[in-house]
């Protein structure tokens, strides 16, 4: 019986540095290819209450996160943006909390807009006039016209509503990490360059 719990034990501690390992090997890539300085860190809470989404990492002032760093899967795919940060803690204002504004464009097409959180809806693209290509399963990525560095993926559309008696189409999206567990994380450090 004891030979079985230091096995388990063992076993348990060889997944978490496999795991570990493998997040440091995606946050160092994407460091690279970005040129940014980065923090790899894990979602412990994410959750929808009446002030909005919950979203808190592991990491915080003690880690180096600062207050608007950006925060991306490993796929690069947008969770949010750093709101408040503690000394070992920090909470993300979430892309699907109305709060929360990127400008995108539809990935192989020139129509660009104003992307924003939209709680249960998941996010509007606002700004798209009715001449802007734009088609249900497009996806949506960050232009690097703001704070955000471009190409990061933000979601796919998932509705498109053009009424003729008005200039801009509505637009709904699902966030790209919608219905996924996320889990690892990268915090995208604001300063440019290392």
């Amino acid at each position: 019986v004891r030979e079985n719990r230091e096995l388990m034990s063992r076993a348990a501690a060889l997944d978490v540095l496999e795991r570990e390992n493998a997040s440091l090997r995606n946050a160092l890539e994407i460091e690279n290819e970005m040129g940014r300085d980065v923090i790899p860190a894990n979602v412990f809470n994410i959750n929808l209450g009446p002030d909005g989404y919950n979203v808190l990492l592991n990491k915080g002032l003690e880690d180096g996160v600062s207050k608007d760093d950006v925060v991306i899967t490993e796929f690069k795919e947008l969770v949010g943006v750093v709101s408040e940060v503690s000394g070992n803690f920090s909470r993300v204002l979430f892309v699907s909390d109305p709060e929360f504004k990127i400008t995108a464009r539809v990935l192989g097409y020139e129509s660009a807009g104003i992307a924003r959180g939209a709680y249960g809806e998941g996010m509007l693209l606002e700004l798209i006039t009715k001449d802007d290509e734009i088609k249900e399963q497009d996806i949506l990525v960050s232009t690097g016209d703001d704070m955000f560095p471009p190409a990061l993926i933000i979601g796919i559309v998932a509705h498109v509503e053009v009424n003729d008696a008005q200039t801009f189409k509505k637009v709904r999206l699902e966030p790209a990490v919608a219905g996924q567990r996320i889990g690892s994380v990268v915090v995208l450090k604001r300063n440019e360059g290392r």
